[in-house]
């Protein structure tokens, strides 16, 4: 929010005018966000131009200039006069004043002009301001300002390579698509509004188009002309705004190396391609690192830690999609305490819209899902088979060797198509292994009959230099009998009773940090996301659709 944007009553509230409200002849309401607060201006006489006043003082102050506070107040030079003042009136305004204040309230001037993208050499035809020519306000009488065209001339005419809305729209196949979606729905959803600044800022990153302020907000104005539904705020909380930052995000970042899933060059910790099923815009909050400090260093109660902890989740996602788990660990400690996946619970519920819940609806569907897995059609591996009838007679199970045995199962129908090529160092020549059942099974639960094993086990993948995604651990004479439980996340060890909670948080922790799913068992996560958190509402895979249609029906 820019400083001229802001004032102060008198009870020292930080109040945005762009939210006040007159609700009668004597009450002010500031309706922000959550927030709503009722002032009493019955002892003011004239609240705007008090407004004026204090919007004017803030930002000369903010210049280092409130000695000119005053002759601006005189000349009814307010805020809104200096978005269209000329360079010839700075010279009436300042006659008495000396040289050097004259230059420097030009030279902020010119600054705070270029910011707004209001050029001072160029003032677009759709201010709204009480001093815009005759001309403009005749033509516009009749229409909302925040619409009215802007003078495009405001562009450089020389400059040939100007790139507008309707070339990002107009010459992409996604530019195309929000068009249609526009046309159809006549509102556009976070998705789309996402989709349309990445598009933008990709458009000119490929087209070698350097974005300044002032182009970033003329392609905002023309969104809200192209798409009016759209509000700016959708598209500014910041004084930079989400699309510059975007593309400056994607000019300054490196490439991705190849290397292990979940992984990015170490020199090069910053990378937008990094995989993401991120889709919210999320502003870091102005005070993130304070919130950070006292997190690390405050003895703070439960209550307390889980609402500072909140209080910065918007840094902590814009962070988790541009690095690594290691990173996001060692920045966010609390991560790696032994409750830590409490953690990851929220931060999962915070960022994506939950529809669907694997710990409430498991129970329901067991019954169908082993009846299900029962059929000969359905599951045709022996192993699977066995197993599959010693869940069915065995009564003296335990609930988590049970519901093991159950997930097991499912890679049985769920049969692993992905292939893994490996290239030999020294004679360059290719393997493709194929990945089968167990392999599926152990990538999501392992089990060994010591704790040894699964030592080795992790060790091993450590060697190979495979890339430990987030896997469940278990000690247990086999996966009907097990005993402990843990999640492995990036050298982070969670300790759970219940093998179905364990899924859960490894689901969470996949998703969260932006991990790919296995590609042993890529279709059993699938499922999970499909039908048991209805995160995606397409189908990818023919044999999750029939396991879906038999449950629901």
């Amino acid at each position: 929010m820019d400083p001229a944007d802001v004032f102060y009553d008198e009870s020292s509230l930080l109040i945005d005018p762009s939210q006040v409200r007159i609700c009668n002849d004597n009450l002010i309401v500031d309706n922000t966000g959550e927030n709503f607060v009722m002032m009493d201006i019955s002892t003011s006489n004239n609240f705007q131009e008090n407004l004026d006043e204090r919007k004017l003082r803030l930002l000369l102050s903010e210049w280092k200039l409130d000695i000119l506070v005053d002759v601006c107040i005189e000349q009814r030079v307010f805020v809104n006069i200096l978005k269209i003042i000329k360079r010839h009136h700075i010279e009436r305004l300042l006659k008495d004043f000396d040289l050097g204040t004259q230059i420097l309230f030009e030279h902020k001037l010119e600054e705070w002009r270029e910011s707004i993208g209001m050029s001072l050499d160029s003032v677009p035809s759709s201010c709204s301001s009480p001093c815009s020519f005759t001309s403009t306000r005749a033509s516009t009488s009749n229409t909302s300002s925040r619409f009215t065209p802007y003078d495009r001339s405001s562009l450089s005419p020389d400059n040939s390579n100007i790139i507008m809305l309707s070339n990002v729209l107009n010459e992409t196949s996604r530019g195309k698509i929000l068009v249609e979606y526009y046309s159809k729905f006549s509102n556009f959803q976070d998705e789309q509004r996402t989709l349309l600044i990445n598009l933008i800022a990709q458009y000119f990153e490929e087209k070698c188009v350097k974005m300044t302020l002032a182009i970033s907000y003329q392609l905002e104005q023309q969104i809200l002309e192209r798409f009016p539904s759209e509000k700016l705020e959708y598209y500014r909380t910041s004084k930079r705004g989400k699309i510059y930052n975007k593309y400056y995000n994607l000019a300054t970042s490196f490439k991705v190396v190849s290397g292990p899933l979940g992984t990015v060059d170490k020199k090069s910790p910053v990378n937008s391609e990094k995989f993401s099923r991120h889709s919210k815009c999320s502003e870091p909050e102005v005070d993130s690192e304070n919130y950070i400090k006292i997190l690390k260093y405050d003895n703070l109660s439960n209550e307390e830690f889980d609402r500072t902890w909140q209080a910065c989740f918007n840094s902590r996602l814009d962070f988790i999609k541009k690095y690594t788990t290691k990173d996001i660990f060692d920045k966010w400690p609390a991560y790696k305490t032994a409750n830590g996946y409490r953690l990851i619970d929220m931060d999962f519920e915070a960022a994506f819209e939950k529809k669907g819940d694997l710990l409430e609806n498991w129970e329901k569907n067991i019954s169908k899902l082993l009846l299900f897995l029962s059929f000969n059609s359905n599951v045709k591996d022996k192993n699977v088979r066995k197993l599959i009838e010693i869940i069915r007679m065995n009564n003296q199970i335990s609930e988590n060797g049970r519901d093991a045995a159950i997930i097991w199962a499912l890679h049985g129908y769920f049969v692993p198509t992905n292939k893994l090529v490996k290239i030999d160092p020294k004679t360059k020549q290719k393997t493709t292994i194929k990945f089968t059942i167990r392999d599926s099974q152990e990538s999501v639960i392992f089990v060994g009959s010591t704790i040894q094993m699964v030592e080795d086990h992790i060790e091993n993948l450590k060697k190979s230099k495979k890339s430990i995604q987030p896997t469940i651990f278990c000690i247990g004479e086999n996966i009907t009998s097990i005993n402990e439980i843990f999640l492995y996340l990036d050298g982070v060890r969670y300790i759970f009773k219940s093998i179905i909670k364990a899924l859960d948080i490894c689901f969470k922790s996949i998703y969260l940090f932006d991990f790919k799913f296995p590609d042993e068992s890529v279709i059993f996560y699938f499922f999970l996301e499909y039908f048991f958190y209805v995160l995606i509402d397409k189908l990818s895979f023919p044999k999750v659709h029939v396991l879906e249609q038999y449950l629901n029906n």
